[in-house]
């Protein structure tokens, strides 16, 4: 006969027949090989954390109430006297502003012989590169030289702005101030606007989303309760969850847990939408504007990401289930430049530039942020300024042009 505790030879001992010291002993076995799975986990997490930061640096989603502020009419601008620094993913870049909020190189603001307006959103705002790496900073650098005089541009550029905001700024420093020439960047991605808007109110802080209890066992309120709040404080200060994220955006698209869209401007069915003739009245009004004040005016196309990279395309189309058929990548560029045909204005294409230097291998946009790389922005800094120096190089403002005339 055995003497251990066992029903039969061999047999696993019940928790019932071990004796009482072997309970703690058991559960500080079981305690101990937890803390140090979890320890593995947090050193390896770690390590693939600094891994990110160093070798594939991301973008932290960060709150900046220092750097935007709700404004009436416009709904949201620029503090003034802003001195700070952002990293939208790809670098760390300084970005000033001057005492109206607009955005500024390190000599800060300064005075010209001569003055362009620039209108836009936030390709024009630029916060991927610094100020000197832009397009406001490229075309005064380099008209300084040809013209041998000051030239300075008013960057009044904001993120998330439409035609209908350029065309209230265009009003508001037009009457302010005198310019030479205004220059209205429109991007092709989301500036086609379907209706004119007269006034915005001041922008709300953005949403966070907080932890609780789900109310009702549905997807929606999941998200809402559990997954939306994970992924703010995770995309805040992870970067390693950024980049995974990131390399994940397909099957985010699919089960609509990303803010990403598909431009709505490339799809056929758009075709025959008055948001081309609204887009283009908008823009023939801020020509009228700045003509009433003695200014010519020059538009400039900026395609997106997805009519120049076919990859971006490929990615879009999967995550969104888009029939590749339905999409059309010239649709932006022909229809609005159709439609402001017969409002005689002055007009730049940037499609068919960027079409050949991503043929060539340059990176027109970033990594992270899908914005203007600083090839990017001198590729358009090259291409418009002769037709800039046209404009300035009048005794009197140009008679505009059609539409198709300044590719």
């Amino acid at each position: 006969m055995t003497d251990l505790p066992y029903a039969a030879a061999g047999e696993a001992p019940r928790s019932a027949d071990l004796p009482t010291s072997e309970h703690p002993r058991r559960w500080r076995e079981w305690l101990l090989n937890c803390l140090v799975a979890a320890f593995g986990l947090a050193f390896a997490l770690g390590l693939c954390e600094l891994l990110v930061r160093l070798v594939a640096p991301q973008e932290l989603v960060i709150k900046r109430p220092d750097v935007w502020r709700p404004a009436d009419t416009l709904g949201w601008v620029h503090w003034p006297n802003v001195n700070t620094t952002i990293n939208t993913g790809d670098r760390t870049v300084r970005f000033l502003t001057d005492s109206d909020g607009f955005r500024v190189g390190t000599a800060g603001r300064t005075a010209g012989a001569k003055r362009i307006l620039l209108l836009g959103d936030s390709f024009m705002e630029a916060l991927q590169v610094n100020y000197e790496q832009s397009l406001a900073g490229l075309l005064e650098q380099r008209l300084t030289e040809r013209l041998h005089q000051p030239v300075v541009v008013r960057n009044t550029g904001v993120g998330g702005w439409d035609p209908p905001q350029y065309l209230m700024e265009a009003r508001r420093e037009l009457a302010r101030e005198r310019f030479d020439l205004v220059l209205v960047s429109v991007y092709l991605g989301n500036d086609i606007v379907p209706q004119r808007v007269e006034w915005y109110p001041p922008r709300a802080p953005a949403v966070v989303h907080h932890w609780r209890v789900p109310q009702h066992l549905t997807y929606g309120e999941l998200v809402d309760a559990v997954l939306y709040p994970f992924n703010e404080v995770l995309e805040t200060r992870s970067q390693l969850y950024v980049f995974i994220k990131n390399r994940s955006d397909v099957l985010l698209r699919r089960f609509g847990l990303t803010a990403k869209y598909f431009p709505d401007d490339l799809l056929r069915q758009e075709a025959g939408s008055p948001r081309w003739s609204v887009t283009a009245q908008i823009l023939s009004d801020i020509r009228d504007v700045a003509r009433a004040h003695g200014a010519p005016t020059l538009f400039m196309l900026i395609p997106a990401p997805a009519q120049v990279e076919s990859d971006e395309v490929e990615r879009a189309v999967k995550g969104f289930h888009i029939d590749p058929a339905s999409v059309d990548l010239t649709q932006p560029d022909r229809l609005l430049t159709a439609a402001m045909h017969p409002h005689t204005l002055t007009v730049w294409d940037g499609l068919p530039d960027f079409l050949k230097a991503a043929s060539a291998g340059t990176r027109l946009y970033g990594q992270v942020s899908r914005h203007l790389s600083p090839e990017g922005h001198e590729l358009i800094e090259r291409a418009v300024e002769p037709l800039v120096l046209a404009q300035l190089g009048a005794a009197t403002p140009l008679r505009t042009t059609t539409a198709a005339s300044a590719r």
